[in-house]
C-alpha cells in the first residue's frame, strides 16, 4: 500500500531514461514499462516534473506523467520558453491536475485557476494539491459555460479514466454550476490572462461564448486548446473572427503553422499582438 510517505518504487531505468526526451517517448516508455505499472493501480508516485501525485497506474494517460510530458513535450516547452511572462492560468477541465501539476511545476510564480466540477475527480485533485503546498492553485467548483447556469456532468468513459472524459449536459449525471470565464475574471480582478487551457470534451465553444468580452478586448493572450473535430473546427473559427492567430506547436516548443493531422490536435491561438515565445 503506497502513500505519499510510502510512494511506489519505480525502476531505476526508467528513472534514468525519463531524463532524456525523444521522439514517441511516452509509446516506447509504454511498451517497456506499462505492463508492470499497470498492476500498482492506484498509488502515490513520484512523476517526472518531479512532484508526488496520486495516479492510476491502470490508466495509459496517468503513467504518461511518470513517463515525461503529459501528452508530450510541445506544450511545456512552450510554457518554459515563456514562464516569465506567464502571471495567470486558467485550467479548465482540470480533472485530478494532469495538467495544473506541470504548470504549477514549470511555472511556479503563476496564479493557477483550475476550474473542475466533478466531486470525485476535484476531491482527487485537492488532495494532491494539498500535500504538494501548491498554494498557487486555486481549485473551483464550477465548469466554464455560455452563461451561468445549472447543468449536469455524466461520465462518459468508465471509472478507469476518473472523469477525464466527463461531458457537460441537460439532462444525465451529476449536477453542476456552470459559470462564465468573463465573470470569473471579473470576479477575481484579473484584468488579463495570460494562458487559457481548454479542454472540456465538445464543450469548448460554449465555453468560448462565455469569454467573449475578454476576448473581444484581447485580455486572453494565449488559449492552448482541444481542436478535434467538427467542435474543435467551430472553436477556431470562433477565435479567428476575434482576430486569434492559430499555431501548432513542434516539439520543441517553436510555434509553426496549423495543421491538423489528427483527431485530438492541439492548437495554440494567440490574441492579436501578442508575442509567440519560443521561436
Amino acid at each position: 500500500m503506497t502513500s505519499p510517505d510510502h510512494p511506489l518504487p519505480l525502476p531505476l531505468a526508467l528513472c534514468v531514461l525519463r531524463r532524456f526526451e525523444f521522439p514517441r517517448k511516452l509509446g516506447l516508455f509504454d511498451r517497456l514499462f506499462g505492463r508492470s505499472l499497470s498492476t500498482h493501480g492506484i498509488c502515490w508516485v513520484h512523476t517526472a516534473p518531479g512532484p508526488l501525485w496520486k495516479l492510476d497506474l491502470a490508466n495509459a494517460t496517468h503513467r504518461w506523467i511518470v513517463y515525461g510530458y503529459y501528452e508530450g513535450p510541445a506544450l511545456w516547452n512552450w510554457a518554459r520558453s515563456r514562464k516569465n511572462a506567464i502571471h495567470t492560468i486558467v485550467d479548465s477541465g482540470a480533472n485530478i491536475g494532469q495538467t495544473a501539476l506541470y504548470f504549477a511545476t514549470l511555472t511556479p510564480q503563476a496564479r493557477i485557476l483550475a476550474y473542475e466540477p466533478g466531486t470525485a475527480a476535484r476531491s482527487w485533485l485537492q488532495e494532491c494539491v494539498s500535500f504538494n503546498g501548491f498554494t498557487q492553485i486555486a481549485i473551483h467548483a464550477a465548469g466554464l459555460g455560455a452563461s451561468p447556469s445549472s447543468a449536469r456532468l455524466v461520465d462518459d468513459g468508465g471509472a478507469g479514466r476518473h472523469g477525464s472524459w466527463n461531458k457537460v449536459n441537460d439532462s444525465q449525471g451529476e449536477p453542476i454550476q456552470l459559470v462564465t470565464l468573463d465573470d470569473e475574471l471579473a470576479r477575481l480582478g484579473i484584468e488579463t490572462l495570460d494562458l487559457w487551457k481548454l479542454d472540456m470534451e465538445g464543450h469548448e465553444g460554449f465555453a468560448l461564448r462565455g469569454a467573449a468580452r475578454a476576448l473581444a478586448a484581447g485580455k486572453i493572450r494565449a488559449i492552448y486548446i482541444e481542436a478535434a473535430g467538427d467542435a474543435g473546427r467551430e472553436s477556431l473559427g470562433f477565435l479567428a473572427a476575434h482576430g486569434y492567430r492559430v499555431h501548432g506547436i513542434a516539439p520543441s516548443g517553436r510555434l509553426v503553422p496549423w495543421h491538423q493531422h489528427h483527431d485530438y490536435e492541439n492548437a495554440l491561438c494567440l490574441a492579436p499582438g501578442a508575442q509567440a515565445g519560443t521561436s
